[in-house]
């Protein structure tokens, strides 16, 4: 399939992290798909299965999902995005809706793909836009458009997203439980592969799903400092800390490029910077153009915003290196598809620095790396792209790892 093609159609699955710290009955989650199956008046309820122990793959529901000829709402394009993977309507996302609607109305979404949608629109749009799913709205006119309160909460409560992905509600567990994840971001811990008593440094943890996977497979018996670079950012990794149980991760609002010092700190309780060669592991998941997220039902990134983002990923590699210890494990990944990114990025490393090698990525599930003058077919066959290419230097074993987001992952151990 063309990659643009693939790009713009949403994932045939829906991926939980279970965290293994929690009580966990698989029983709970199908009684709770047999009573929307009930709800929706379906056959059959989707299937799903463990495909690791601490990751659920969900499938589509077996049923075709058309505008119902209700009433129709507009919502911006991020918010038609999150329908089509299985979420509800959140208030801030509408941006039309016809007035003398019910609370409980069947309504159609539909998603604004110009971004012309005025907020608060009464009558029919007529630009561009793509249907996105049915729900029943929870929300009026007046609690959505009131210019001096800033609406919250869930519009709409959708029932049958057009991807046909079932509307997932983590809180039939106690929280924390499920954590909803793209499997590629799963399979980045899996990699990492935290282990008790290690010091191990997440470099651009926000909003810490990853770090919390870390912290779940080491049983809370690591030394996991997280960093991000503003507050806001170090609140959202402690929330999900807190709520997933998780009690071995410090957080520090500081910048990534500069975590090392020849007078940094040996003592990483002590925060950033810190001193030549002191983490066991890092995970450097870095920021990037995010070219792998699916849907893409609107891209408005420029050519300067691509070119820009290589030179931040040098920054930070360069970073974890220094403060890598010798024979420690380096990750790096990102959920963009563009080579200058990813293997370009893997094969400037191997240069610039001697002291790093290129080992597997293991578990190996997505393909490997694509074909860079840069690198050989054995260094290749080391990294992991997740995307719809087939390549016969490691075929894809399952399905689903052709159908999830795009993304990248490469390993890296410190030498002398």
């Amino acid at each position: 399939m063309e990659l643009q093609t693939w790009l713009s159609q949403p994932p045939k699955y829906t991926t939980f992290r279970i965290n293994k710290t929690r009580e966990y009955n698989i029983k709970t989650f199908e009684n709770y798909l047999e009573d929307q199956r009930e709800s929706l008046k379906l056959a059959s309820i989707p299937k799903f299965y463990c495909l690791y122990p601490d990751c659920l793959v969900v499938e589509q529901w077996l049923t075709d999902v058309q505008p119902s000829g209700n009433l129709e709402v507009i919502v911006d394009a991020l918010c038609a995005v999150a329908v089509l993977r299985g979420a509800h309507v959140f208030a801030p996302g509408v941006m039309g809706l016809p007035p003398g609607c019910s609370i409980n109305d069947k309504v159609d979404i539909y998603g604004d793909m110009e971004g012309k949608c005025k907020k608060g629109l009464k009558l029919a749009y007529t630009g561009q836009k793509v249907f996105v799913g049915t729900g029943y709205l929870k929300m009026l006119r007046h609690e959505l458009f009131n210019d001096g309160i800033p609406p919250s909460g869930i519009a709409i409560e959708v029932a049958l997203p057009a991807s046909r992905l079932p509307v997932i509600n983590e809180s039939i567990y106690p929280k924390g439980t499920l954590v909803l994840q793209n499997l590629p971001s799963i399979v980045c811990g899996w990699v990492v592969n935290a282990q008790p008593k290690e010091l191990i440094l997440d470099m651009c943890a926000s909003p810490g799903n990853k770090t919390t996977h870390l912290a779940e497979m080491c049983n809370n018996e690591a030394t996991i400092i997280a960093i991000d670079k503003t507050p806001q950012k170090v609140a959202r990794i402690k929330e999900n800390c807190e709520k997933n149980g998780v009690t071995c991760v410090t957080a520090y609002a500081f910048d990534s490029t500069k975590c090392h010092s020849e007078n940094g700190t040996t003592d990483v309780t002590k925060g950033p910077p810190f001193s030549s060669n002191v983490f066991d592991k890092i995970l450097l998941d870095g920021p990037c153009s995010g070219l792998g997220q699916r849907p893409q039902l609107v891209n408005k990134m420029t050519d300067k915003m691509l070119q820009s983002y290589k030179f931040v990923q040098r920054k930070l590699m360069e970073s974890a290196v220094k403060v890598l210890k010798v024979g420690g494990v380096l990750v790096y990944s990102t959920c963009t598809v563009t080579e200058e990114e990813n293997e370009a990025i893997v094969a400037w490393a191997l240069s610039k620095f001697p002291c790093l090698q290129l080992v597997p990525a293991e578990p190996l599930l997505g393909g490997p790396g694509m074909p860079c003058a840069a690198l050989t077919d054995a260094q290749r066959a080391m990294l992991q792209r997740f995307g719809p290419e087939e390549d016969c230097l490691r075929p894809t074993k399952h399905p689903i790892y052709k159908d999830t987001i795009g993304f990248f992952i490469a390993k890296f151990v410190k030498t002398e």
